[in-house]
């Protein structure tokens, strides 16, 4: 089987990394973004910046972006709690703080494994950089497929169960005992003591301990020691995030007239209050604004500042955070942010109620920022009074991506300006912390992720729906592709009587598709309309047009007569764009969202070349082609 490519670089003396095809060994690292490297062969030294590196195993040309290996909704809170106890046994080794085999060996007799096993932990784990990556190994498959009779299996299960595990901790020799005493009883051979050991050292260990000796005893083996933290000692330690709405008018791209104010998600590290992370936009706040924030901060920002025209700006901070505090607001609660955090590492913690002082820090960020905006035409105040007679509308200027640029420039003046409760700059503060002082050591580069998709299909929103004959069906919208058929009509494999639920993403900016993982090939597939000929839409455009179809009586059913209902819409939009700030708001709003769909299209995910798509998918139920009218139609 091919070994698949690292998911992360460490950057690190020593490390080796490649640049324009050439291999270079890492001799010392200059600065944040800046390392002196030697070139293998010729020796020769050279400053390299950090966003040109690649792995020394990049994926190859035409293999495509690294398959997401894990459908993470699916994973279990006990198969995560073994995956992070796994974590805890090999930090000492991943933070740099332990080498000898010796302690290896004494580490790995203290848990109850094989220095071997230890070992495969640890690489698992440094090349992916993922939690994922520690999980048990579903019991049936491979070297812990049983092969005993199903009745004799079944009296086996139950002794362990409710028998063995349990706190009167029954020795494996009287558990081998009570199998062989019921098997006699049902005039069944008698499984071998070796059989029985084997099938009780297949459990993990943590939920043995936990079983038969209690949480807290478990608790005490496997969670890490850390303490509790009341503040960051380290960068990326803790990062809040929040929402909010800014204090200012924009205009449209095209006449530039005004239109509404923009929503910004923002992450700031607590220990050197860097802001880390930031995504604009004009709609509401939602999972995936806050998805977006978090990406923004895990990866390099160089390519970023490059499209918005700012590549001569440093801003060196990116990486995974170990813990997030975000409030009680409902986009931060749902399922996709819970699975991602495991995934990544990430200790998803919400703000406790009534008590603010937990999101100081990134309450005095929006602070900052309001307080900038005040400056800038088209501001509203913090309210009537300070406002006064300000024409905010007639005085607005800034467009959308203006704002991005303007507010980019504020968060790198920050960054190199004192903040008083740190004593220093964040910049520098950022900096020490990374490379350390003469008295306290830094915690190193972070791992550069190099799987942006997965990442940003991790961080996606989804929706969980049967498949049917006729495809997939989202808001009323139908979906269609060949790749489903192998799971049309697929039965619920827990109960039988209700038909399997998949998980489908989406980005709630382009409906256009959605992306199914394929629970046999472990691979997202792109799922488009079942009618390729209508537009790209957004979801809160789509939810729009059903409003008002509705008051026109247009069946749900008829896509094509409600997508032209649409077209209408965005016409009239148009039209009265030069009149109304309602209808420049939503021209703005669908230019961003087609910048959004430009821009990824950079990563999109590959073509499914098979099987190929059906010239004419099933009918639909209750559906009439012949009544459906053509895009153009009028109502």
């Amino acid at each position: 089987m091919k070994k698949p490519p690292p998911a992360v670089m460490r950057i690190t003396k020593g490390a080796k990394v490649q640049h324009l095809d050439r291999e270079y060994v890492v001799q010392n690292l200059v600065d944040m973004n800046l390392i002196l490297a030697q070139e293998v062969g010729s020796e020769q030294q050279v400053l390299l910046q950090l966003d040109s590196l690649q792995s020394p195993r990049p994926v190859a040309s035409g293999e495509g972006p690294i398959p997401p290996a894990i459908d993470l909704e699916s994973i279990s809170q006990d198969d995560w709690d073994i995956a992070k106890s796994r974590r805890a046994l090999i930090d000492p080794w991943i933070t740099g703080t332990r080498q000898s085999r010796a302690e290896y060996k004494i580490q790995a007799e203290a848990a109850g494994i094989g220095v071997a096993t230890l070992y495969r932990w640890l690489a698992a784990y440094r090349n992916t950089g993922l939690l994922s990556s520690l999980l048990p190994s579903k019991r049936g498959g491979g070297h812990r497929k049983s092969r005993l009779p199903p009745e004799i299996e079944t009296i086996l299960n139950d002794c362990i169960e409710n028998f063995h595990l349990t706190q009167q901790k029954v020795s494996i020799a009287a558990t081998t005992r009570e199998v062989r005493r019921r098997c006699s009883n049902a005039d069944l051979p008698k499984p071998a003591a070796t059989t029985v050991r084997r099938h009780i050292e297949w459990i993990d260990e943590q939920t043995r301990l936990k079983r038969r000796e209690g949480d807290r005893v478990a608790k005490l083996r496997f969670d890490p020691k850390i303490g509790k933290i009341p503040d960051a000692n380290w960068p990326l330690a803790i990062v809040q995030m929040d929402h909010t709405l800014l204090p200012v008018i924009i205009v449209d791209d095209e006449h530039r007239r005004p239109i509404n104010r923009a929503w910004i998600t923002l992450a700031i590290d607590v220990f050197s209050r860097m802001c880390v992370g930031m995504y604009l936009t004009l709609d509401p706040p939602s999972a995936m604004s806050a998805g977006m924030c978090v990406l923004h901060a895990m990866f390099p920002k160089n390519k970023w500042l490059s499209r918005l025209g700012l590549s001569d700006l440093d801003w060196p901070c990116y990486g995974v955070m170990d813990t997030l505090h975000m409030d009680n607001a409902r986009e931060f609660r749902g399922n996709m942010l819970k699975a991602a955090g495991a995934e990544y590492d990430i200790d998803v913690t919400l703000r406790p109620v009534k008590k603010p002082h937990y999101g100081a820090h990134i309450e005095r960020l929006m602070g900052t920022v309001s307080e900038e905006l005040k400056s800038v035409k088209g501001a509203t105040f913090s309210g009537p009074k300070e406002k006064g007679d300000y024409d905010a509308e007639g005085n607005a200027c800034m467009t959308l991506g203006e704002l991005e640029k303007w507010l980019t420039l504020v968060f790198v003046r920050y960054h190199c300006n004192i903040h008083k409760g740190i004593g220093t700059t964040p910049l520098t503060k950022w900096r020490e912390g990374i490379f350390g002082t003469k008295d306290i050591p830094g915690r190193g580069l972070p791992l550069v992720r190099l799987d942006e998709e997965k990442a940003r299909m991790d961080f996606m929103p989804y929706e969980e729906r049967s498949i049917q004959d006729y495809g997939v069906v989202l808001d009323k919208i139908f979906y269609y592709h060949d790749v489903l058929r192998p799971w049309i009509n697929a039965r619920d494999p827990d109960n039988p009587k209700l038909a399997r639920q998949f998980r489908f993403r989406r980005d709630p900016r382009d409906i256009s598709q959605l992306y199914f993982f394929d629970p046999d090939i472990q691979q997202y597939y792109a799922i488009p309309y079942r009618d390729t000929g209508l537009p790209a839409i957004s979801i809160w455009e789509w939810r729009e047009t059903q409003k008002r179809a509705r008051e026109l009586g247009i069946p749900d059913y008829d896509e094509r007569a409600q997508f032209s209902y649409l077209n209408r819409q965005r016409d009239l939009e148009a039209d009265a764009a030069q009149k109304t700030k309602q209808a420049r708001h939503a021209q703005q709003v669908k230019k961003e969202h087609a910048k959004a769909r430009t821009v990824k299209k950079h990563t999109e995910l590959p073509k499914v070349s098979k099987p190929t798509a059906s010239a004419e998918p099933p009918a639909l139920p209750g559906y009439d082609r012949s009544k459906v009218r053509p895009l153009d139609d009028e109502y």
